[in-house]
């Protein structure tokens, strides 16, 4: 059975050592700086002015138990009510909401996320909550739909931090530059496209998909 963090305790405290707390808050710093690929042991240990990385896996037991302990501990800031409202649509809108802002301040979530063991308090406290209103709205097996609210979020993140550096890596700073580049290269059954595009936000086109998944989810309630 593989080791997780969850079975390990903090070790006791030392007279000015390091906690788990401090060493997850300096690797989040290092991850929203620099991104997936800054995040080396030896950056957060840079970060908190230790001399070797070895002496971080006292508090975090590998790196896979330090990415678990970081997962959990800015899913805190998703605002999970503390019970249903009654209101299917609205509890789950707003939690993917949530979510999705979460992971707009740390964008290495959606990417560390994915097949990562989901047992972290934090964590199941969220999925605890959705599980109850899709199954008390009438939508099961209600895993199989959190799963599909759950992919949309992360899915839809990494495309986005995705296009940001693909918009980056050809200098392409704004939609008005972006329309400009599909001009150059359209014909005519698409130039009235491309001209008339929308500026549509980041964010807007994220409510616009997950309107469209509860509208099927609607439709397909027990």
């Amino acid at each position: 059975m593989p080791q997780l963090i969850w079975h390990h305790p903090e070790p006791p405290g030392r007279k000015n050592a390091l906690t788990r707390a401090s060493v997850v808050r300096a690797a989040i710093e290092v991850a929203d700086t620099g991104g997936v690929a800054a995040l080396t042991m030896r950056a957060v240990a840079d970060a908190l002015g230790v001399s070797t990385p070895m002496s971080l896996y006292r508090y975090v037991l590998n790196k896979d138990g330090l990415v678990d302990l970081m997962l959990d501990e800015v899913s805190a800031e998703v605002a999970v009510p503390a019970a249903p409202s009654g209101d299917w649509r609205a509890d789950l809108r707003g939690l993917a909401l949530s979510l999705w802002a979460m992971i707009g301040r740390h964008r290495w979530y959606a990417e560390l996320v994915d097949g990562r063991p989901p047992f972290g308090p934090r964590t199941l406290r969220r999925a605890a909550f959705q599980l109850t209103v899709l199954d008390g709205a009438g939508l099961t097996p209600a895993v199989a739909y959190a799963s599909l609210l759950d992919n949309y979020v992360t899915g839809t993140a990494m495309s986005v931090s995705r296009e940001l550096v693909m918009l980056e890596r050809f200098g392409i700073g704004s939609t008005d530059d972006l329309q400009a580049y599909a001009a150059e290269m359209a014909d005519d059954s698409l130039s009235a496209w491309v001209t008339d595009m929308p500026d549509l936000t980041a964010d807007s086109r994220f409510e616009l998909g997950l309107d469209c998944l509860l509208d099927g989810f609607a439709q397909r309630r027990r």
